[in-house]
C-alpha cells in the first residue's frame, strides 16, 4: 500500500501470471517514479480480486514495468475502501461503504 501513489499498479512480471488480457485505456498514463524517471502505460487489469482478512476486495491495476513490487495499492484504492493507515502499529483499518470493518496487519 502506498499513500503516495495516486493510482494502483501491477508489475508486468506479476501480471503475466493472470489468465486474462489487460484492457487498453483511452489515454497514455505518464507515471513519475521516486528516482525521477517516467514510465508510460495504457494497459489496465480491471476488477482484480484480492483477499484481505478473508474479505474479497477488487482493484483496477495499471501495468507498469516495475521490479521491486508485485502490486501497489494507491490512493484511488485506499480511499475507495476507506482505509486508515496506522504507520506506528503497521496496520490498516478498513471501513467499507457497506459498513464492513476489518483490520489488516
Amino acid at each position: 500500500m502506498d499513500s503516495g501513489a495516486s493510482h494502483s499498479f501491477i508489475s508486468t512480471r506479476f501480471a503475466s501470471y493472470l489468465n486474462v488480457a489487460p484492457d487498453c485505456m483511452s489515454y497514455i498514463l505518464n507515471v513519475s517514479t521516486p528516482i525521477g524517471t517516467s514510465l508510460y502505460t495504457n494497459s489496465v487489469y480491471r476488477g482484480c480480486e484480492m483477499s484481505m482478512a478473508g474479505i474479497s476486495l477488487y482493484a483496477d491495476l495499471i501495468v507498469l514495468p516495475i521490479r521491486d513490487f508485485d502490486v501497489i495499492l494507491g490512493m484511488d484504492w485506499l480511499s475507495a475502501h476507506r482505509a486508515c493507515m496506522d504507520c506506528y502499529n503497521k496496520t490498516v483499518d478498513f471501513c467499507l461503504p457497506d459498513g464492513t470493518t476489518f483490520q489488516f496487519n
